[in-house]
């Protein structure tokens, strides 16, 4: 058997979602999920809080025996358990927890994302006028975007480290960004504008067609000036021409 043969049927016995005959095998795979319930434990500090450590380790390692690492990192392990807890029928009661999941996820990854350059406002004002509209904006990298019904940010404030678990409002819904400044990741809650020009932006729109995508009512300028305020803006470029 070739080296490269037998590293892959190691890996697939310790990081499969089959329990390997082989005894020893059988260790290596029992750390491999100790290991990923510790990177889910680390990524979903919240999510744990709230429903305890007990029920938080079953979950925990019903998601690390039937998801398999995809990679070597562990800080990339556990970007679906939104999705599993969904599906998870003794958390259906906890409707807004799979979006606290997917919260504490975008925290997550913002913390660990590339950082990029802060925009440059000043080059974007000496644009011509007749120009601006043909522009792209970019998102910044290490900026994500969760929505939810429920008052998802809220709750992930009330259970911060040293906060009691009381949320200051019981009711939503939440537009939030996640945006890494410095060596703090703080999300906060975005006005219905600028959380519908975010995500023009990311479907690639155009500063004018994103000006033509917000509601009745929602202005551009405003919107622009508080996503550049938050961070969350990376770059813009000309719009390429068909």
């Amino acid at each position: 058997m070739s080296l490269a043969r037998a590293q892959a049927e190691f890996l697939d016995a310790i990081l499969g979602v089959e329990e390997p005959g082989d005894a020893g095998l059988a260790v290596y795979r029992r750390t491999a999920l100790a290991s990923r319930r510790s990177a889910l434990a680390a990524a979903y500090p919240v999510v744990r809080r709230l429903v305890g450590a007990g029920f938080f380790d079953e979950v925990a390692a019903r998601h690390a025996r039937s998801v398999p690492s995809a990679s070597g990192d562990l800080n990339a392990y556990g970007a679906g358990f939104a999705g599993f807890l969904e599906g998870y029928a003794p958390a259906r009661s906890l409707e807004y927890l799979p979006d606290m999941a997917r919260l504490e996820w975008a925290v997550h990854e913002c913390a660990h994302a590339a950082d990029g350059a802060d925009f440059d406002f000043a080059a974007l004002g000496r644009m011509p006028a007749d120009a601006l509209e043909g522009i792209v904006m970019r998102l910044h990298p290490a900026a994500r975007f969760v929505a939810s019904f429920h008052p998802v940010l809220a709750i992930w404030e009330a259970n911060q480290e040293g906060c009691d678990g009381t949320p200051g409002r019981d009711q939503g819904p939440d537009h939030v960004l996640v945006r890494r400044l410095g060596f703090a990741v703080a999300p906060v809650a975005l006005d219905i504008a600028s959380w519908e020009l975010a995500q023009a932006f990311a479907c690639g729109a155009t500063l004018g067609q994103a000006a033509d995508a917000l509601g009745p009512g929602r202005h551009l300028e405003a919107a622009l000036s508080r996503l550049g305020a938050l961070g969350a803006l990376g770059g813009f470029e000309h719009a390429a021409r068909g």
